[in-house]
């Protein structure tokens, strides 16, 4: 309630759909727990703000500025984060999938434990990323196998251990270590460096 009080402090609205801040400073924002579907924040400035627990589908993050940002356990699924600045963001535990972010630097970046199904991290700089039980794979009804997509991806020193292919809820829902061919096919990338 207090996070929701702070949204509205600051100008925001606590809920909102298809509403534009693009270019809005927004530094240290407390926006914890809003709930902000197919909003624009192209090229705003979030620098360390509050976004955990926020619901943040399909948001527009494209040239925005997130270094520091606090984006633990949001709901990220089909956000546009190419290109945007994310130097020191926490995605710990957030759902990401299906999310483009292509290109974009995201050295040191802790992505333990996220929902990570057919997110584009093509060309992007993953050394030293922690991905250590992500669920960067998944499998359809027909046991199709789909995972991000790490084509061309810097991935040395990223952590890939224990990375997850997760079956459709419709086939059980149960998650599965994926094994090491299957990732480097499905993910388009021989992993080179990678801590697997």
């Amino acid at each position: 309630m207090i996070s929701l009080i702070l949204a509205a402090a600051v100008g925001l609205p606590t809920n909102c759909t298809g509403c534009s801040f693009s270019r809005r400073n927004l530094e240290g924002a407390n926006l914890a727990r809003v709930s902000y579907v197919g909003v624009d924040f192209d090229g705003a400035n979030l620098r360390d703000a509050n976004l955990r627990g926020a619901n943040l589908t399909g948001v527009d993050f494209s040239e925005a500025d997130l270094r520091g940002a606090d984006l633990s356990g949001a709901n990220l699924t089909g956000v546009d984060l190419s290109p945007a600045q994310l130097r020191g963001a926490r995605f710990r535990g957030s759902n990401l999938t299906g999310s483009d972010l292509t290109g974009d630097y995201l050295e040191n970046i802790d992505f333990s434990g996220d929902g990570l199904e057919g997110v584009d991290f093509s060309g992007a700089d993953l050394r030293h990323a922690d991905l250590r039980g992500a669920r960067l794979c998944s499998r359809n009804s027909d046991g199709k196998i789909g995972c991000a997509d790490l084509h061309g991806a810097d991935v040395r020193g990223a952590d890939l251990r224990g990375v997850l292919v997760c079956s459709s809820s419709r086939s059980g829902g149960r998650c599965e270590p994926v094994d090491t061919a299957t990732l480097r096919r499905e993910t388009r990338s021989n992993l080179d460096g990678a801590i697997l």
